[in-house]
């Protein structure tokens, strides 16, 4: 296939690096990183936008005002119903395929899912994305745009709910005279016990992704009419332990 980049930061680079491994042709288009570049390329398969959150709008633009061919697959991570939202607004068809990443470890991870979500627009666009993947022999979830936005959110907040459950276990310990780290071997002796966060006692979970992403789907629940009670209580003691 050919396929367009749009965005040339971690995720883009980390997708420009996978789509070469299945030996596809690829195209990138960043004029923050490439200003020689004007315009994405018009005759492609799939353009990937892989640009912060605050750009997709503009890159759909961009993609629709070049006439640029093939499949719209969102990367970034966005605010809930914002993929619907642009599929109305610009009477086209886009698909979102959030990416799960370590910025230290980006290549790898890319190359090394361990699932990948296609919150797709129809089912043929789906199943042609899916193909895609096919080749890396991974578990591939089809569903629609709005699940996968949600899906991406609760990873990250999860994420953050234990690194945040183990700081404050570590300040119960601290409070004891325990042993945070004797603890949480044995608590995680238990198969069904996460030790993810137990590198780190007593550092708040701080980057480009938890935070942002915690703070997305906060504001999912206010505007769906809840109050999401715990993940406002992460957020809280996160910030007290950034101070």
């Amino acid at each position: 296939m050919r396929i367009n980049v749009i965005g040339y930061g971690t995720v883009g680079k980390a997708q420009a690096f996978l789509m070469r491994k299945l030996e596809h042709e690829v195209f990138i288009f960043d004029p923050y990183v490439f200003p020689s570049i004007t315009a994405p390329e018009e005759s492609v398969d799939l353009t990937f936008i892989c640009t912060p959150e605050n750009a997709v709008d503009e890159s759909v633009q961009a993609l629709i005002k070049e006439r640029v061919k093939g499949l719209y697959v969102i990367k970034s991570t966005l605010s809930v119903g914002t993929t619907e939202a642009l599929m109305k607004k610009y009477s086209v068809h886009i698909m979102h395929n959030p990416e799960f990443l370590r910025e230290n470890s980006a290549y790898e991870d890319v190359k090394n899912p361990d699932r990948i979500i296609i919150g797709q627009c129809c089912k043929e666009h789906g199943e042609k994305l899916a193909s895609l993947y096919s080749p890396m022999k991974k578990p591939v979830y089809i569903t629609d745009p709005t699940t996968s936005e949600v899906a991406k959110l609760l990873s990250n907040s999860h994420l953050a709910m234990l690194i945040t459950f183990w700081n404050e276990a570590n300040e119960l310990a601290q409070k004891l005279g325990l042993n945070i780290r004797e603890l949480a071997e044995m608590v995680t002796a238990d198969s069904r016990i996460s030790s993810y966060g137990t590198d780190k006692f007593g550092e708040p979970f701080e980057g480009k992704c938890l935070p942002a992403n915690l703070d997305q789907l906060i504001t999912a629940f206010h505007g769906a009419g809840s109050n999401p009670l715990l993940f406002e209580a992460i957020k809280k003691y996160n910030q007290r332990l950034s101070k």
